[in-house]
């Protein structure tokens, strides 16, 4: 019950730089490390495509390196931008990373985040892998760090996933579900895509533009035809809900 309210406060907030509310974030803490997924949005009722998330967070000590609510309102805010070309996502399960792999730092330490992690029997094809990390260097300006990134193994690049820094705005996700739904970075001033500071329009009011919306629309198609994502909607009837005996770390596939 408290993560419905969790999920239902989330998916009805304003998008904006943070929820704000103490007594949310208290509520995920005491969910643990299920929170990041019992306490994030599903795929709203009106997307008729749902793609799910498998969000690996390293530990550091006995705590994740960012709260649960922090990564509930990175899907929020992709749910909502997203909605437009009718695509939703969810967390189907977390995972622990180890300390070591809190400071990401060189194009290798990305690389080896996603191997194992695609098509294998432990981690089937079809959905969005994500590391969430404490530190994520940029690998072209020495000494810098960046907020995420869409990335490729370079000895595989069919092996692409998401890492996101601790310091990610609440729009990062979304921005590098953009590149992973094939856009480029662009000079709209609307768009999340682009990256040129600027004061117009404002933060809140800024998504994709349309262009990028009929990109992102033929790239969602070719993904679930070539089996990149697989869609949740088709995969199980609506109507089903979680087996007695499942884990509550995870989603029913």
């Amino acid at each position: 019950m408290l993560a419905a309210v969790v999920a239902g406060v989330l998916a009805a907030a304003p998008l904006g730089p943070t929820l704000g509310v103490g007594t949310l974030l208290q509520c995920q803490e005491q969910l643990g490390l299920r929170a990041f997924v019992t306490g994030t949005p599903r795929c709203p009722e009106a997307a008729k495509r749902c793609f799910g998330i498998v969000v690996h967070v390293v530990v550091e000590g006995d705590a994740p390196v960012v709260a649960p609510v922090w990564f509930a309102e990175q899907v929020a805010a992709a749910n909502r931008l997203f909605g437009t070309i009718d695509v939703g996502f969810e967390t189907l399960e977390v995972r622990t990373e180890p300390a070591e792999r809190a400071s990401i730092e060189s194009r290798s330490d990305r690389d080896h985040l996603g191997r194992g992690e695609h098509g294998t029997a432990s981690a089937p094809a079809g959905v969005v892998h994500v590391w969430v990390v404490r530190r994520l260097a940029d690998v072209d300006i020495a000494g810098d760090e960046i907020r995420g990134v869409h990335w490729r193994d370079r000895a595989d690049p069919t092996r692409r996933f998401v890492i996101l820094s601790s310091i990610a705005g609440d729009r990062t996700l979304a921005h590098e579900l953009g590149h992973f739904f094939g856009l480029p970075h662009s000079r709209y001033p609307e768009s999340i895509m682009n990256k040129t500071p600027r004061e117009d329009p404002p933060w809140e009011l800024r998504g994709f533009h349309a262009r990028e919306y009929a990109i992102m629309r033929g790239r969602r198609d070719a993904m679930v035809a070539d089996g990149t994502l697989r869609d949740r909607r088709r995969a199980r009837p609506r109507s089903q809900g979680v087996p007695k005996n499942a884990s509550r770390s995870s989603a029913p596939d």
